[in-house]
């Protein structure tokens, strides 16, 4: 399994990020695909640094199905939406589940 993780910063309107992205982000990035589960969650920072407001995961069969996932017209149209509700962007991480990692 392969995870892929969204970070997006503080926005200068929380309500309005979080109403664009639960009515018009996820159901977009619901339909990547290849796509096998996904949550979202608002963090609490434990220590100082660079504030992380919302963090999308996905998990994905392998890499290459991730990479197919982002490549597809739907991965496409996803990145293409996020100016509409994070003008700042977002940080993309990735990385390989093994043994029992959730």
């Amino acid at each position: 399994m392969h995870k892929m993780q969204v970070l997006y910063p503080v926005p200068a309107d929380a309500d309005a990020f979080l109403a664009y992205y639960e009515a018009h982000h996820l159901p977009l990035a619901r339909r990547l695909p290849g796509l096998r589960a996904e949550r979202h969650v608002q963090p609490s920072m434990l220590s100082p640094g660079t504030p992380v407001f919302l963090i999308w995961e996905g998990i994905f069969d392998d890499r290459k199905a991730m990479f197919a996932a982002l490549k597809s017209e739907i991965g496409q149209a996803v990145a293409n939406d996020v100016p509409n509700y994070s003008p700042a962007g977002a940080t993309m991480l990735h990385y390989p589940l093994e043994g029992n990692a959730p």
